[in-house]
């Protein structure tokens, strides 16, 4: 990712689709994504919600998380212990393909 695109952001991006899911449990999953979100925008990344399937969350990286080769240890060592202390029902976190 260049300089300016760190800079810039999602500055002319697209508008986001409306996540897809049961309100209660998108609201659940995003209350704990915006706990997060200080410590992951502090390294230029942003992490999006984009669907609440059954027992799954579906996300999605932009910002310099969209390219990082952490992305992994990242979800798995600090955003999925997280979701899953906050939401029993949790069975699976992944990234959209």
């Amino acid at each position: 990712m260049s300089w300016l695109d760190r800079l810039l952001g999602s500055f002319g991006a697209e508008p986001d689709a409306p996540v897809r899911g049961d309100p209660s449990r998108v609201i659940a999953t995003q209350r704990v994504l915006d706990r997060m979100a200080p410590l992951i925008a502090a390294d230029g990344g942003e992490v999006r919600l984009l669907a609440v399937e059954d027992d799954d969350v579906v996300l999605s990286w932009r910002g310099a998380c969209k390219t990082c080769p952490s992305r992994a240890d990242t979800l798995q060592g600090a955003l999925e212990p997280e979701l899953r202390s906050a939401l029993p029902w949790l069975k699976l976190v992944r990234s959209e393909r």
